[in-house]
């Protein structure tokens, strides 16, 4: 009987990895519902109204092509605890149509979601993550 039910949990774990269940996470942002982009740096996170104050570093021009290379960016999916944002962190602000955000780091992500803050569990490359926003704060394709 435990042989029947130890094949059976075996069995139903291969099938859930096969089908994608566990590692099926991507990021993937849709330009079509950008508002704007922006590269900040986090400043202080005021707990009373969740939300983070934050400086702009930069604006991004041609969001089409930012998200198309940040769509690119190579990632894994963290299955711990998700990281919080820590201040000082200096990452890209994706505003969306409807006012949610998104807040990206290589290591940490803040989505905001109607009105409330979810964390990511995504780990971006670090050195491809770096290099998009260096790419995007001193060449003069921005504001």
């Amino acid at each position: 009987m435990k042989k029947i039910i130890l094949l059976l949990c075996l069995a139903s774990m291969l099938s859930c990895c096969s089908c994608g269940l566990f590692g099926a996470r991507k990021y993937v942002c849709e330009v079509e519902n950008v508002d704007s982009i922006q590269i900040v740096r986090l400043d202080q996170y005021i707990e009373e109204e969740l939300r983070y104050e934050y400086t702009v570093l930069s604006q991004i021009v041609d969001c089409e092509a930012f998200v198309s290379e940040l769509n690119e960016v190579e990632h894994s999916v963290n299955w711990g605890d998700p990281r919080q944002m820590d201040i000082g962190y200096v990452v890209i602000k994706i505003n969306y149509i409807n006012g949610d955000f998104d807040l990206l780091h290589p290591d940490a992500q803040c989505f905001h979601r109607s009105g409330k803050n979810q964390y990511g569990y995504f780990f971006f490359d670090d050195a491809a993550f770096n290099l998009l926003i260096s790419n995007n704060t001193g060449d003069g394709s921005l504001c």
